[in-house]
């Protein structure tokens, strides 16, 4: 039973993971700022240059789809999902934004790898780029739930 009045702290060592990253190129100057956050967060956190694999979109509907590729075709211990959808003038957004966070989650739990959602559903341009640190904390998650899966998956709690 957990007492303490602070939480954990998480193991964020990354020496031996590979970590992919699949960024939408739809609104570049939102997702790029994200990616360049994630990556120097990896590397921080010890994860080799050569194993953050970097795959792009067209836009954060499509992130989904080459998760489950990168999953299929290669071993990763986690995945960041990073897309930036904005409001307009019709529900597209809303439309978008779902299909993009059930579709990483259905991944996700299939194919029981970490996929962190790095989609960033803002009303406007001022609200995303107030979100562009969440780079950081994406590349922190994929490190901890990379080691909390594996640390599970050998029967360690």
């Amino acid at each position: 039973m957990w007492t303490s009045a602070e939480p954990p702290t998480p193991d964020l060592d990354g020496t031996d993971l590979t970590i992919g990253i699949v960024v939408s190129r739809y609104r570049w100057h939102i997702t790029s700022a994200m990616l360049d956050l994630a990556q120097q967060t990896l590397l921080h956190l010890g994860v080799a240059p050569e194993k953050i694999h970097v795959v792009f979109t067209p836009g954060s509907y499509e992130l989904a789809t080459v998760a489950q590729a990168m999953i299929t075709g290669g071993h990763y211990h986690a995945l960041i999902c990073i897309g930036c959808v904005m409001k307009g003038e019709t529900r597209h957004d809303v439309v978008v934004s779902d299909a993009a966070a059930h579709g990483i989650q259905m991944v996700a739990l299939n194919t029981q790898v970490p996929i962190v959602f790095g989609v960033i559903c803002a009303e406007n341009a001022q609200q995303a780029e107030a979100r562009i640190e969440r780079g950081i904390e994406c590349a922190e998650v994929a490190v901890e739930m990379a080691l909390t899966v594996r640390r599970l998956q050998k029967g360690k709690s």
